[in-house]
Parts: C-alpha cells; structure tokens; sequence
C-alpha cells in the first residue's frame, strides 16, 4: 500500500484539497499543519473569498491575502494584512466561535477525543509536549474542530488518548451538555473520517485512491465501524487547485513537510531555496 493517491498529485496535495472544503463563510482560518494553512489560502484564492486569513497561522497580522507559503510566514504575509490584532482578542473570537481550525493532534481516539500534550503517564510521561494549548477552549466554544494526522497508525489512531486535551463524543460531553466543538472530521494520508455522535467510534467517509477498508484498519489502533455499503474514493484535487497549490500558494513544496515520510534533509533544502527568493 502506498500514501501516494495518484502518480498524477500527491496525498498532500490530495489533503490540502480535502481540508479546504472547512474554510467557508464569515470564519476566521487557523490552522496548526502546513496542509491546512495552504487549504486555507486554496480556499481563500477559489471558493471562499470572505473568509479571514491570519498571518502565518499566527495574531501577527488579520485579514491577509493568500501568499505563497514560506517557512517565515509572518514576516512574508503581515505586510498584505487589513490590520493587526492580538491574543485578547483572539480569545474574544474563540469564545464567540468565530474560529474554523485544521489541528494536528498525535493521538486521537475511537471518539474524537485528542491530545497534544503528553504520551504516557501525565505524572511520569515518556514524552512531554506543548501542553493542550488552546484546545479545552476550541473544542466547547467552536462549531467544531477538524484534525489532520499526517501518518495514520496505531500509534497516532488508539483507544484511549493518553491525555485527553480535547473532549470527544460520548457520556462525558453528554453529562457536560457541550453541543458546540465536536471533532467533526480527521483527514490522514488514507481517508476522510468522521465519529459517531453516541461515541460508539469512527467510521470512513473516504478513502484515497489506492486505499482499502483492510488497509485502514491494519493501520488503526482500534476497530472501526463497519461501513455501510461502498466507501466513496476521496475526490481528487481538480487541474485549477493543483496550479494554485503547486505554482501559486507552494511553489517551493513546503507541504511536503506533511508527507508520512518526509524525505531527509527537506527542512535544510526549504530554508536555503527561501533565502535564495528573498531580495
């Protein structure tokens, strides 16, 4: 089985597409993978015009126009933003459930359920990590969040978060009465999948070309629920969001820090090319 979707683009490029379909409306764009900022601007360039464009994923600068992605985002997009803005007020907008976010959780379990902060006993972790950040607020305040997991497997898809971060379906959410923040979507370089609301776990919505039910469930740490019927195939990106991925918004590849296996010395070759683009 192999991550590519097609000779003809990449499962980056099947991604990015896939996670723009989130950025519609009068929503603010945010996202923590490089994916989902270029599916942003892709958004942003093509469909959804109104949306609001944060640089570099950052408060640096609000309202920006869709520049191509570079390692040193704020100091390249700011400049195009209508204003600047600040963590208060990025806060009143989370509250307010203005947000749209893409989040590249490490673990995610059978209910939606992520973590970003620890693996491992929180008293006694393995690793340590950013700490949950902004989720606990995004995913009771947000009309929901999307995940994207650039490496589907056991260890990334499981039964249980180590630490739960942000709140999946079932009886907790339920007792808690929270009917805003619900993990409405995880996009891997396999499918497109979603969670039932009772949290009785998660099911394909797609899968990319290439891909078969058996080879997500080898991949994934828990038993997903049956399908019901014929899963779809994930729409493959169209010829204009191809030119718009790879000549306009990523002419330099950055997306390719998102592949499942980043080829080595990738982050080096990015940094040298962008300082060669720099006046």
């Amino acid at each position: 089985m192999s991550s590519a979707v097609d000779p003809e683009f990449t499962v980056e490029e099947q991604v990015i597409t896939v996670l723009g379909d989130i950025y519609r409306g009068e929503v603010i764009a945010v996202s923590a993978t490089v994916c989902g900022d270029i599916a942003a601007r892709l958004a942003k360039a093509l469909y959804a015009p109104e949306i609001v464009l944060m640089a570099g994923g950052s408060m640096a600068g609000f309202d920006c126009v869709p520049t191509p992605k570079v390692l040193n985002d704020e100091w390249i997009t700011s400049p195009t933003a209508a204003r600047g803005s600040d963590w208060t007020e990025a806060f009143d907008f989370i509250s307010a459930g203005k947000y749209a976010i893409t989040m590249g959780p490490v673990q995610v379990d059978r209910t939606g359920s992520c973590n970003i902060s620890v693996l491992g006993d929180w008293r006694k972790p393995k690793v340590a990590m950013i700490g949950s950040r902004g989720i606990p607020d995004d995913m009771v305040r947000l009309a929901g969040m999307t995940f994207h997991v650039r490496k589907h497997t056991p260890r990334a898809l499981v039964e249980k978060v180590d630490f739960r971060c942000g709140l999946g379906f079932g009886p907790d959410r339920d007792r808690l009465g929270l009917t805003l923040g619900i993990p409405r979507m995880l996009v891997t370089n396999l499918g497109v999948f979603d969670f039932d609301r009772t949290g009785a776990g998660m099911r394909v919505r797609s899968l990319h070309q290439g891909v078969t039910f058996e080879d997500v469930q080898q991949a994934t740490g828990f038993e997903l629920l049956p399908p019901d019927g014929t899963i779809p195939a994930t729409r493959p990106p169209s010829e204009e969001e191809l030119h718009w991925i790879r000549e306009r918004l990523d002419p330099l590849g950055v997306r390719r820090l998102d592949s499942p296996s980043p080829p080595p010395g990738l982050l080096a070759e990015l940094a040298e090319r962008e300082r060669e683009l720099l006046p």
